[in-house]
């Protein structure tokens, strides 16, 4: 989807529901900045309440397969390819239990992404601070080890219209790798394609849940490796999508 459609379809979002907006966000700011007020539950609940009402009234639909694959024990770290800008949302709307994210630091500083990036727990990625990025991932690792689900897009970015997987960076499978912990490859299908015939909604965005990484399946392997371990699984399941 291009820029200009994209903003279009988010200005008439907001027009549609300016009333409720003007109810909503305020409240998502003042939680958001005011974080001692509240739990860890509360702010997650409130924060997956207006990612549902933001999917909801931009008109996308989202089908999640393949729920049953999701692990029981929580410190696991979901890797997806990324599509379109809506994908993390995608995710949050349809997964059963709480779930950080990780992302590059200029994401963080727009509107909503930034209150969501305070209510939900999440690591931010300044890229051009090799510090700032070593005492994340070292973060991320210890937090995986007590029990926090990360979801992270090892791409770092998306081909817009193309739907296309690039590389996966070595760098993104550092802490589960260090954390031993399961890895949960997801597909995501045909985001690409939500708006493709103007501004209605003619493709789901499809998330498939892929059968879990064991600690024990990548034992011994390099983060490069791991890394093309989780790109093949997700490409061999796109690729019985987008034929």
């Amino acid at each position: 989807m291009d820029k200009k459609r994209s903003a279009s379809i988010l200005f008439k979002a907001i027009s549609r529901n300016f009333f409720k907006i003007l109810v909503y966000y305020p409240k998502m700011v003042y939680m958001a900045f005011h974080q001692h007020k509240y739990t860890v539950d509360q702010m997650y609940a409130y924060c997956l309440k207006m990612i549902k009402f933001a999917v909801d009234e931009a008109g996308l639909k989202v089908q999640a397969f393949g729920l049953e694959n999701i692990p029981e024990k929580d410190g696991f770290y979901l890797c997806a390819n990324h599509q379109e800008k809506y994908d993390p949302l995608a995710i949050w709307y349809c997964f059963p239990r709480q779930l950080g994210v990780i992302l590059d630091d200029v994401a963080t500083h727009r509107p909503f992404i930034r209150e969501v990036c305070r209510l939900i727990k999440s690591k931010k990625l300044v890229k051009h601070s090799t510090h700032s990025v070593v005492k994340a991932y070292s973060e991320i690792t210890k937090e995986l080890k007590a029990g926090q689900n990360y979801m992270v897009f090892p791409e770092g970015g998306y081909e817009e219209e193309q739907g296309k997987l690039g590389e996966f960076h070595a760098g993104s499978f550092k802490s589960p790798q260090r954390a031993h912990c399961t890895i949960l490859p997801v597909a995501i299908v045909d985001s690409y394609k939500i708006f493709d015939r103007g501004f209605q909604t003619t493709n789901p965005i499809q998330i498939h849940y892929l059968k879990p990484i064991a600690p024990e399946e990548y034992d011994g392997m390099s983060t490069t490796e791991i890394a093309e371990l989780v790109k093949a699984r997700i490409q061999a399941h796109l690729d019985i999508y987008q034929k």
